[in-house]
């Protein structure tokens, strides 16, 4: 039969599991055939005997909910979309949003606007480590390996050489005044550099949708357990 670890107590090393019939089983610690001690959530397989469980295997351990410290600087684990979304994209969004429209309402020039501007660059540079691990965690859901995250930032790093070659070539040559804002002639480099940004454009499109649309594994995956319950 299976169920669910609905408690254990290591002083007493006596648990229970509420079976999937509905009825509870107490078990006791020589019981347990889980690599790790029980927690409350693992799903189990078990021998019924009396309301007592004998032989419980582990089928698949509960998911623990990353601390903050894990959530935003570990790359290991899984999180589900929800996680995504609502505790690192929305709080990004927001915060973006905030020191964009304070600073644009502070006035040129002025003491807050330059702070402002200060504080936004200092904000970017922290979020970057955090945004790949998440990201690796969110590729991870989708039992992949985190190492697929190449695939965008290659290409996201190919886009901006180019994209500052060719300014720079113009530059160089004359044909763009560095003050104006002008798109330069677009030549070979200008080519190369519209052709890597369609190739970047799909490849955003596939990350949103595969690893920020779709639900991940179905139960645990090498990476770790279920975020969804």
């Amino acid at each position: 039969m299976k169920g669910n670890v609905i408690g254990f107590d290591p002083d007493t090393n006596t648990g229970a599991i509420i079976g999937h019939d509905g009825n509870r089983y107490d078990f006791v610690r020589q019981d347990w055939r889980g690599p790790a001690p029980p927690r409350r959530g693992d799903l189990v397989d078990f021998q019924a005997v009396d309301q007592r469980a004998n032989e419980i295997y582990l089928v698949e351990p509960a998911y623990v909910a990353p601390s903050f410290a894990d959530f935003y600087f570990s790359a290991s684990g899984r999180i589900s979309r929800s996680q995504y979304w609502l505790r690192f994209i929305l709080p990004y969004v927001v915060i973006v949003f905030v020191l964009q429209a304070i600073t644009a309402a502070s006035g040129t020039g002025s003491a807050l606007n330059v702070t402002l501007t200060i504080v936004s660059g200092l904000f970017g540079l922290v979020v970057v480590w955090p945004s790949i691990a998440i990201m690796i965690k969110r590729i991870h859901d989708r039992n992949k390996s985190g190492w697929y995250l190449l695939y965008l930032l290659v290409p996201s790093c190919l886009f901006v050489g180019l994209a500052c070659a060719w300014l720079g070539a113009a530059i160089f040559a004359g044909e763009v005044d560095p003050d104006a804002v002008a798109v330069p002639p677009i030549g070979v480099l200008g080519a190369l550099t519209i052709i890597a940004g369609l190739v970047l454009f799909g490849i955003e499109i596939w990350f949103f949708v595969e690893f920020g649309c779709l639900r991940g594994t179905i139960g645990a995956n090498r990476f770790g357990p279920d975020p969804v319950r």
